[in-house]
């Protein structure tokens, strides 16, 4: 299997780094090609994988192709490269809001020709890059059982993966590729907080991430629910009921349930 990348940006080079780093795929299979030059080049250096000189080069050298692109380029990006696609590659799209039919549209492709290239939607994130990333895969029906299985275990190799439909891609966008964001908001703010009552920065930056890892873990290693895990450190009059009435009182959970609804309209308007 050889796998090319099309842009090597931050989701880019974050699956490219958890792809070697889980053993899947060695770096001398992979080809990367970025516009950007220097990038490019950094990318080699730090990676020692295979350089292509433009997409043509690429597909030439690859079956797998991960679109590691920003979407406002996908207009330019797809109709350049489908006059180089086969039915051999198997085109794996990040981009929120573009599903299939949009993808095929600008490819000038219809799935039923026989020159057509297999395709796949992903959502993924960059903790790829250490191998605990949350992924998801739509998969292109026409794709054999052990197309399927190459795919899952190559996302597997950088941490969760699941199997989705096209219809929960743009909530998978929110919850997967953005949510990251707001948790590292809320390590922040728990770091801030530690900071203010006398913490250490660097001692409270430890604790704080921590913390929300293990509370995290606690959650999918017993599979229960977070508000039971939640009630079992509130004693009455206690400290941790003072501060969960708090957030409760200013909406707190409504305001992360508002922000993931307002992200996955976005990536339904994209």
């Amino acid at each position: 299997m050889r796998i090319g990348f099309i842009g090597a940006g931050n989701m880019g080079e974050a699956l490219l780094a958890g792809i070697i780093r889980g053993g899947t795929v060695n770096a001398q299979n992979i080809v990367v090609y970025d516009a950007d030059n220097l990038k490019r080049q950094a990318i080699s250096d730090k990676y020692q994988v295979t350089l292509a000189n433009d997409n043509q080069d690429l597909l030439n050298q690859v079956d797998i192709v991960i679109l590691a692109i920003k979407p406002n380029v996908y207009p330019i990006v797809l109709p350049d490269i489908s006059y180089y696609l086969t039915s051999e590659h198997h085109l794996l799209s990040l981009a929120p809001g573009y599903n299939f039919a949009r993808i095929r549209n600008l490819l000038n492709q219809d799935k039923s020709e026989k020159t057509a290239c297999k395709l796949s939607l992903i959502m993924s994130n960059t903790s790829a890059r250490i191998g605990q990333a949350v992924s998801a895969v739509c998969f292109d029906q026409d794709l054999t059982s052990e197309e399927k299985s190459l795919l899952s275990e190559l996302f597997s190799s950088v941490g969760m993966f699941f199997e989705v439909e096209e219809t929960q891609m743009p909530t998978l966008t929110s919850v997967i590729g953005s949510v990251p964001a707001l948790v590292y908001m809320v390590i922040e703010g728990i770091m801030q907080g530690a900071i203010l009552e006398g913490l250490p920065a660097g001692q409270a930056k430890q604790i704080a991430a921590g913390v929300v890892a293990s509370a995290a873990n606690m959650i999918t290693q017993t599979g229960e629910h977070p508000a039971i895990l939640r009630d079992r450190i509130c004693s009455p009059a206690g400290t941790t009921i003072e501060g969960v009435a708090h957030l409760k009182n200013i909406g707190f959970e409504g305001k992360i349930i508002e922000a993931i609804h307002l992200m996955a309209e976005k990536a339904r308007l994209m």
